[in-house]
């Protein structure tokens, strides 16, 4: 078994200018360990001055505690310490301290190696040192990868490392602040690549440098089993929450490119498998996870923010793994837990940054980890054994497996992710012709074409050959690649295509992004406000396209003023004015629209959305059209002046789904799809869109439900709306924050270092500094009270549903 390792969250040790000041160090720093589970036992072993905001770990075969004790990481003025880190040796009791090597800087990892060789990893290099003379001193020190880039911020490029079963080193990459990047081993083999993170193989002289996956921001913790299964815990989500225990394999694509901006959505982004060929989380870990370790049938994970371990069973799941997230240690805000190995022993032993300065602080802690498997009854024992679709894959992705082109085609567009992945890595060596491919049905051929990009991503013929398709999803994945590789000679076709009035709106943000990436602009992406403004008032842009422009700008944006919104409105394109509308209506200024009899119902109904004017209400209450008299009524509902709704308390149990649909069913005529649409934005009712995104509108506290006709049945869709703490992803679990000013707060937790961040139920970033924050608590049910059906009529129940399952 080998482990790894740490890092803390990025914005932890920038270095540019003048130092920072040194921290005001409390003088009490009481971690406050609270074992949470039974046959968990700490020691604390060793602490400052012995040992310093340490960083990586490890413990060779004779139980000796091999750190690095960081003096390098955004030195403040006035510090008092070495020049350079130190790699300092402890006994397995904490005891006997010496100092090994001191000549690296920002030092990510230490790993014992064969034959005497310790191995650290620094920003741009993976090293390796040895005493040749047995006065335990390195005096000998060997390049194994070096990396040429432009970037130097120290926690985003090289870290990780774990010995491979046959001998290798599994290092990892950061996403180097999307800069471009090249690895050199040894041997003169090289890799390149940019903002897209990496976990790399080497031999453990350096030889035969090979990318193993991409798609990471941060796979800081790696962990590579006796059975050669990598385990990464990933840091840093950003705007895209949460942090990721990831299963990573060969080949594979996890989806995320810095490049590509902090906006949480993008076409091109995917962050738990979204994407056509791309792997998602096997659960989302704790805040700031900076190792992952082997125990039992599962893996250990330190939370650096949020002063905890945890335990996560893997438990086969087709080809890949599901997990939970058990809570084994809880700290105080002076429990920093970072790095963690595991000795011979059995024993684990984790290092403590202590306190939350970023800044180095001359604090610190080693503690030993004991696990009574006897007293842990919620352990599992053992790893589950390899299963049919877990052979398959592995026999798929090393070419050991032959099968028929269409059998490979049927398990590429499966509902097993990581079968997927191993067809795609299987049909990606095959030799395709652009006729071959032609000849495909539609739904293969788009997903062979996605297959192709890992055979070489800068191979232009594929994309030529395709670009011109109508199929839309042919048109996605040509776009998707033409902006992953930069394909530049596109530029040409690609402005063309953004002037194409045919294009929905999925299309539209593709064209959009890729454009942008194009043009040297990859983080606007499709949230820009000056670029999408840029397109609304261009007069070139057809009037389609300023539709799905205005979709996605903030309807409150100083551009939008109501006389730009009204000259939009006299073009007279229908997708035009209903974004109008809806803009209009966003911002309370829609009750021309709405009283305008001219106007068609269904555009005056968006516009009633927007109408507050309880006068205009009425007489719109009272209209002869349907659709007009009933978003009227819904605008007064809630108030004193609503005559028409009366709360319905004859209805099954919100836990009899069955019963709800036969209630559904049994409502009089058709389901209104536009009606729902509305409900779903509407501002006092159903009040979907105040947490999710749909088609580019709403906020994105929860997920987008773009989709979600495509994840789950009628039944499901409305199971989730009866019972929303039923089923609950992990990483969209709300925290109450109390702060030291008397307030609450809820909001769901984006990121934490020196100050917390959320997203508020508005869908917006809030910060509170570490210190004005008084506790953290992860709340685990839905952001989305229950209840909600209540205030619709059944109805409406019935159209929302048939909206959301279109």
């Amino acid at each position: 078994m080998k482990r790894l390792l740490f890092l803390l969250p990025l914005a932890a040790f920038a270095q540019s200018g003048p130092p920072p000041k040194a921290p005001d160090v409390p003088k009490d720093l009481p971690p406050q360990i609270e074992t949470l589970q039974p046959g968990v036992k700490l020691t604390l072993l060793a602490e400052h001055p012995d040992l310093v905001t340490p960083t990586g770990i490890d413990v060779d075969e004779k139980g000796n505690i091999w750190l690095a004790s960081c003096h390098t990481h955004f030195r403040p003025q006035g510090y008092v310490g070495p020049e350079h880190d130190e790699i300092v040796v402890f006994d397995a009791n904490g005891k006997n301290r010496r100092v090994f090597y001191d000549k690296t800087d920002a030092t990510m990892h230490v790993e014992c190696g064969p034959d005497g060789w310790i191995y650290l990893a620094e920003r741009d290099r993976i090293l390796r040192v040895k005493d040749t003379n047995g006065d335990g001193v390195g005096d000998l020190e060997e390049n194994l990868a070096t990396m040429n880039t432009l970037a130097d911020y120290p926690h985003n490029g090289l870290s990780g490392m774990a010995w491979h079963p046959d001998g290798g080193l599994v290092f990892s990459l950061g996403e180097n602040f999307g800069k471009d990047w090249t690895i050199t081993g040894t041997d003169g083999t090289k890799v390149s690549g940019r903002g897209e993170g990496g976990v790399f193989h080497c031999t453990a002289d350096g030889k035969g440098l090979r990318r193993i996956a991409r798609g990471f921001w941060n796979p800081f913790g790696l962990l590579v089993r006796k059975d050669g299964e990598i385990f990464a815990a990933e840091n840093d989500p950003g705007s895209r929450p949460p942090c990721r225990l990831l299963n990573v394999v060969e080949g594979a694509d996890y989806g995320f490119q810095w490049v590509y901006g902090s906006a949480p959505v993008h076409p091109f982004v995917a962050w738990n498998g979204e994407l056509r060929g791309t792997l998602g989380m096997v659960h989302p870990s704790g805040e700031g996870p900076c190792a992952v370790v082997e125990l039992g049938g599962g893996v250990m994970i330190p939370s650096w923010s949020d002063h905890s371990i945890d335990y996560f069973p893997l438990t086969r799941k087709g080809a890949g793994y599901t997990s939970e997230r058990i809570p084994l240690v809880k700290g105080s805000d002076f429990f920093r837990p970072t790095c963690m190995a595991v000795g011979p022993d059995c024993a684990f032993y984790m290092n403590d940054w202590v306190f939350s300065s970023y800044p180095i602080h001359g604090r610190g802690r080693l503690w030993k980890v004991e696990i009574d498997p006897s007293k842990a009854n919620w352990l599992k024992a053992t790893p589950d054994p390899l299963n049919d679709d877990t052979r398959l894959a592995q026999a798929l992705r090393e070419g050991k497996a032959r099968l028929p082109t269409p059998k490979l085609l049927e398990l590429a567009r499966g509902g097993d992710s990581y079968l997927s992945d191993a067809a795609l890595t299987a049909l990606a060596r095959l030799p395709w012709t652009v006729a071959e491919l032609k000849k495909l049905p539609a739904t293969d051929r788009v997903w062979a074409f996605v297959a192709l990009r890992r055979a070489d991503l800068n191979d232009e013929k594929w994309v030529r050959a395709f670009v011109a398709e109508t199929d839309p999803e042919m048109r996605f994945e040509c776009l998707r690649w033409i902006a992953d590789a930069v394909l530049t000679k596109f530029m040409p076709e690609v402005e063309t295509m953004l002037s194409d009035p045919t294009l929905d709106f999925r299309l539209f943000e593709a064209v959009l992004a890729t454009w942008n990436t194009l043009r040297g602009e990859p983080g606007a992406g499709v949230t820009n406000p000056e670029v999408l403004v840029e397109r609304i008032t261009n007069p070139k842009t057809p009037a389609r396209l300023k539709g799905y422009a205005l979709r996605l700008v903030p309807a409150t944006h100083k551009a939008l003023t109501v006389l730009l919104l009204n000259e939009l409105l006299a073009t007279g394109d229908d997708v035009l004015t209903l974004e109008v509308v809806r803009t209009l209506a966003a911002r309370k200024a829609s009750a021309e629209v709405a009283a305008d009899e001219k106007r068609s119902p269904q555009l005056r109904a968006e516009a009633i959305l927007g109408v507050e004017d309880t006068a205009l209400l009425h007489k719109l209450a009272k209209s002869d059209d349907a659709t007009i008299r009933d978003e009227a009524r819904r605008g007064l509902r809630f108030t004193e002046h609503d005559k028409s709704f009366t709360m319905s308390t004859a209805r099954p149990a919100f836990d009899d789904t069955a019963a709800w649909l036969k209630m559904l069913e049994a409502v009089p005529g058709t389901a209104d799809v536009e009606a729902g649409r509305r409900l779903f934005f509407h501002p006092k009712v159903a009040l979907c869109a105040s947490c999710h995104r749909h088609s580019g509108r709403g906020n994105v506290v929860g997920p987008d439900l773009t989709l979600i006709a495509q994840q789950g049945d009628r039944a499901a869709i409305l199971r989730s709306i009866l019972e929303p703490h039923r089923e609950v992803a992990p990483q969209f679990y709300p925290s109450l924050v109390k702060l030291k000013d008397g307030t609450e707060f809820t909001g769901i937790l984006l990121r934490s270092s020196s100050s917390e961040v959320f997203r508020d139920l508005t869908g917006k970033e809030r910060a509170f500094p570490e210190a004005d924050v008084i506790s953290r608590t992860e709340i685990k049910m839905s952001l989305m009270p229950p209840g909600l059906v209540m205030s619709l009529t059944d109805a409406e129940l019935r159209d929302l549903l048939a909206f959301l399952t279109q």
